[in-house]
């Protein structure tokens, strides 16, 4: 099992268009690491770099410590499955998992035997002998996964492999897909715009934006702790309260936002620096404002909206600084808000993410 190793990676088409910048980060042995961000940020260049079909302008990329700038596609030991099924409809099953090894020159006994362990791992041995016109989506996809299996590729690497599927059948496929991986023992790759497949399938994602890595941690990194502004915005749902640093001596600092006093996760801003408290949009509660509340730590506002939306009601509030912040709670929630009802917003400190204000203001820091 490969590791891969990007160092420095720069892909720059024509003279300025810069669609990969300074790419640097490794993938272990075995690992599944899925690539998300916004459409243009660089993740399909990304794979295309790994494949070899374009080259780095600067930087290396190495697997298992070897240089491949100079390895052919096929000498790079890489299987491909994409969106669109990419086998060969005038061939059966059988065929199309048999091609690898045959361009490979193995002999007819081991092609049977590669063959063979790939229509299994797939489970579609019992479908060899069928051509793919008669076969569902899944099992055209099975069919492409066998042909990477059967040429005994050790990196597999996936681009939206699962954009074609319902969507029912994509939340079965993507625990096939994982289990598979490790069970045959690949590193995988795996390219999606799908944030809720990422996380349940990868062991990491890396979230990347304008060409560059943003972060690359686990689905729990990314979720609970992201370490920067925008990967807190564009991973799930979150709002930013712009705020002023009061203390910053305890666990909890003590910030400003607007007229109210909260307290958040301390996370080294020094007193009387700019900062953003980021919340994700479901660890806001809400609350009349009559309501007795132990914790003052809270924000007050006033209902703007309160929509449903089948599981989820999003409840709009304007604080008191004119800002629209989004609450995202049960639909079986006992109390329906009105419209201009005043509201307190009660916030858990240690749900709080607490950012250095961006030089380029927030706007600018969030920007795709």
């Amino acid at each position: 099992m490969p590791e891969i190793r990007l160092q420095s990676v720069t892909k720059i088409f024509g003279r300025k268009v810069e669609a990969v910048k300074d790419l640097s980060f490794i993938i272990e042995d075995g690992e599944y690491v899925s690539l998300i961000g916004p459409s243009g940020c660089g993740k399909t260049t990304t794979l295309r770099l790994l494949a070899g079909t374009i080259l780095p302008t600067q930087g290396n990329i190495y697997f298992d410590n070897k240089s491949v700038e100079n390895l052919s596609i096929r000498d790079r030991n890489i299987g491909f499955v994409f969106q669109h099924f990419a086998i060969f409809p005038h061939l059966t099953v059988w065929e199309n998992a048999a091609y690898g090894p045959r361009v490979r020159g193995r002999k007819n006994s081991e092609i049977d035997s590669l063959v063979d362990h790939a229509l299994k791992a797939v489970q579609i041995d019992d479908k060899a002998e069928l051509y793919p016109p008669s076969l569902s989506a899944p099992d055209w996809q099975k069919t492409a996964l066998a042909r990477v299996i059967a040429s005994e590729a050790k990196i597999l690497l996936l681009d939206e492999p699962l954009g074609a599927l319902d969507q029912k059948i994509r939340e079965e496929f993507q625990v096939f897909l994982r289990n598979l991986v490790k069970k045959e023992g690949l590193t995988a790759i795996h390219v999606t715009h799908d944030q809720s497949e990422a996380l349940t399938i990868s062991d990491k994602v890396a979230v990347m934006n304008k060409g560059k890595l943003v972060q690359l941690g686990t689905a729990s990194d990314l979720i609970f702790t992201p370490n920067n502004i925008f990967t807190s915005f564009f991973v799930g749902e979150s709002d930013f309260l712009e705020s002023v640093v009061l203390n910053d001596k305890e666990d909890f600092a003590e910030v400003r936002v607007g007229q109210s006093t909260i307290k958040v996760k301390n996370m080294g801003i020094s007193r009387g620096r700019r900062a953003v408290v980021a919340v994700r949009r479901e660890f806001f509660k809400v609350h009349k404002y009559e309501d007795k509340i132990k914790t003052g730590n809270f924000l007050p506002g006033v209902v703007v909206r309160d929509q449903f939306l089948g599981l989820l009601r999003r409840v709009r509030v304007k604080l008191e600084n004119q800002q629209i912040v989004e609450v995202k709670i049960h639909a079986k929630h006992p109390i329906r808000f009105k419209e201009n009802e005043k509201v307190r917003l009660v916030i858990d400190p240690s749900s709080t993410r607490c950012f250095e204000y961006p030089e380029e203001g927030v706007a600018s820091a969030l920007e795709m």
